[in-house]
């Protein structure tokens, strides 16, 4: 018993670890040792020891790992940066389109406006000009038939008349009615100087009716023209002022769309894509033969 109490005392009370001399007979002394060279900055390093040479790079292995996964980062940033931006330039691209489409529409629209309101005056132009054409015409005919009726009435007037038939009546002779008198005869009496002085004034008071109804028809027609040439006018000043409000609205719209654009282009260029790498970042890589 008192042996073992000596051991189990020798066991807790004089362990081998607790000598003083321990760390010389340490089995593990090289295992709980630092190691010759910690890192270049190690204070033990000294030139005789052989442990630091000139251009040695103990962490090169990490640092060039941490460099790839930080130029990995970089790279997946700036790859969804621009696919972010992507995105926005098709999403505004695409709203540019539609408010193309959307101004080319109305244009169009005006357009078919304009040319149907055009195709309904020449057609209502039309139409008015064929009625007064047909008027005149009746006009024309009727006065066609009117003057070959005065015509044929003067005719008649003057075969019938005393100026041709010569009445006999003033010179005749008293040996028989078929002789006249010619050293009596007068000429026509005032009766038929009357009568043809009558058909004289109708045919020049018709005459003047004729002329003055055609000045008048002639200044009805200058009339009609130049009401309708003024309205012709009107509604071409009207469209093309529409069409000049409508090239403004869309000169001003695309001129924005440009600016904003321009805009967006100019942040890309000089707030986002600032971290481009020179040629003197990549020349700091593989310059020795390690």
């Amino acid at each position: 018993m008192k042996h073992l109490a000596l051991v189990e005392y020798r066991k807790e009370n004089q362990r081998a670890i607790d000598r003083t001399e321990f760390d010389l007979n340490d089995p593990d002394a090289k295992k709980k040792a630092l190691p010759a060279r910690l890192d270049d900055k190690d204070p033990r390093l000294t030139v005789s020891g052989m442990q630091l040479f000139k251009g040695e790079d103990l962490s090169c292995e990490d640092r060039v790992k941490l460099q790839q996964e930080q130029m990995r980062m970089w790279t997946l940033q700036q790859m969804e940066e621009k696919k972010r931006l992507l995105m926005e330039q098709k999403k505004a691209d695409r709203l540019y389109d539609l408010k193309a489409c959307e101004m080319d529409q109305r244009a169009t629209e005006l357009a078919e406006a304009e040319e149907e309101t055009r195709r309904a005056l020449n057609e209502a132009l039309k139409d008015y000009n064929l009625a007064l054409a047909k008027e005149k015409q009746a006009q024309l005919e009727h006065d066609k038939v009117q003057e070959e009726d005065d015509n044929f009435t003067e005719v008649c007037n003057h075969v019938n008349g005393d100026l041709l038939t010569e009445n006999p009546d003033v010179a005749q002779s008293a040996f028989g009615p078929h002789r006249v008198i010619p050293d009596r005869w007068k000429g026509m009496s005032p009766s038929q100087l009357e009568e043809i002085r009558k058909t004289q004034e109708f045919q020049r008071q018709e005459k003047e009716r004729r002329l003055m109804e055609e000045r008048r028809q002639e200044e009805e027609w200058e009339r009609r023209r130049l009401a309708e040439a003024k309205a012709g006018m009107l509604l071409e000043a009207q469209m093309k002022k529409k069409h000049k409000t409508l090239s403004k609205e869309l000169a001003e719209q695309n001129r924005q769309l440009a600016s904003n654009q321009r805009s967006k282009l100019e942040h890309l260029a000089q707030d986002v894509y600032t971290n481009v790498p020179t040629s003197d970042y990549f020349a700091q890589f593989n310059t020795t033969s390690r």
